[in-house]
């Protein structure tokens, strides 16, 4: 296996397939209102980069805008009675839910495309099933838990984190708030909400293991259609004023298609905080149930990628990267808090029993 996993991946992962149910069908999903649609996957011969757009023809693809009722019910939150809002935000948390029926996967570097020693070695994990939100969370979503709890709002100190707030986009956090977040959401539904171990996200990600380079409809990068087409084509798309955009400002979620499954923005709308601290040895010694990282670290995982002018071979659904969880930095005498703005959130509910929403 040791020998396979290094030198021989593709043949690895193709004989892995066939004994791993997960990498073959797409299972149901119920209750996401997606219907699975996956096409065939073949790895690619070479790691290859495409090309990127030109400003021209970033400036000729279509405009791509957030659905009109998944923008109103996050303009809901953001407005009205405190009451309202958290019932409105509970409501959406609920709606947002989807069951991810567990399963064997082979987790990790299975070909030698991801670009990190971290990824090795690829390795069998069972994951019992749970629930995902389709979508991440929002500022809206995040400003009524600290309007609730009476708590400082996020992003809210350094000028690129303030430059990027807007009701409609992910909001930005430090690990330990992206948890409180997710926790008090669990306290509100009476679930047991939390952040994605490693394992789930990338699972989830990939259809139930399915073997996807990206974590699109398809599994490709089409510049527009399934990922921004570049900093030029977000631009014309931006939802803060002229002023405050910048080509790193994240986008409204929910505006390119989801992966079959039916979660969306999985790979380039910002990093996404996970459980698990990270060790870049982890695989070689990981547990097969539900693996939920080492007991303690200096820094936390997270996967996704933030966005930039080079949208090609980011985003990819194996990649494993390491953050501050706290992220302060000292400044002269004074420690400060990092910009938080690219490290966001979605949650999971960790139970496979169905639920009445």
């Amino acid at each position: 296996m040791h020998f396979l996993t290094h030198c021989c991946p593709i043949l690895l992962a193709a004989l892995l397939c066939v004994a791993v149910p997960s990498c073959a069908t797409l299972p149901d999903a119920k209750p996401s209102s997606v219907k699975p649609s996956v096409i065939e996957y073949k790895p690619p011969e070479l790691f290859y980069r495409e090309r990127r757009l030109s400003e021209e023809e970033q400036n000729a693809l279509p405009l791509v805008t957030q659905p009109p009722k998944l923008k109103a019910a996050l303009e809901a939150i953001d407005s009205g009675s405190l009451e309202d809002r958290v019932a409105r935000l509970k409501k959406k948390a609920l709606e947002d839910l989807v069951f991810v029926k567990g399963g064997q996967f082979l987790m990790g570097d299975w070909g030698g495309y991801f670009g990190g020693a971290d990824g090795f070695p690829a390795h069998l994990v069972n994951v019992t099933g749970f629930y995902i939100s389709r979508y991440q969370v929002t500022y809206a979503e995040f400003d009524a838990y600290t309007d609730a709890t009476k708590t400082p709002r996020t992003a809210e100190g350094s000028y690129a984190d303030r430059r990027s707030r807007h009701p409609l986009v992910p909001a930005g956090a430090a690990w330990q708030r992206a948890r409180d977040y997710c926790q008090w959401v669990g306290q509100v539904t009476g679930l047991p909400f939390d952040l994605p171990t490693e394992a789930q996200w990338e699972y989830a990600a990939r259809s139930r293991g399915l073997f996807v380079l990206f974590p699109t409809d398809d599994g490709t990068i089409q510049h527009g259609r399934n990922v921004p087409g570049g900093k030029f084509h977000m631009e014309r798309m931006r939802v803060v004023s002229e002023e405050d955009y910048h080509s790193s400002n994240l986008y409204p979620i929910g505006m390119f298609p989801p992966n079959p499954i039916g979660i969306y923005d999985l790979s380039h709308n910002g990093r996404e905080w996970m459980l698990d601290w990270y060790d870049a040895e982890y695989y070689k010694h990981s547990p097969t149930d539900n693996p939920k990282g080492p007991e303690t670290g200096e820094k936390k995982s997270v996967r996704s990628a933030v966005n930039n002018e080079d949208l090609d071979f980011q985003g990819l659904t194996a990649s494993r990267f390491a953050i501050e969880s706290e992220l302060m930095m000292l400044w002269g005498d004074e420690w400060k808090q990092r910009p938080v703005f690219d490290k966001t959130l979605r949650c999971v509910v960790n139970t496979d029993k169905r639920l009445r929403k």
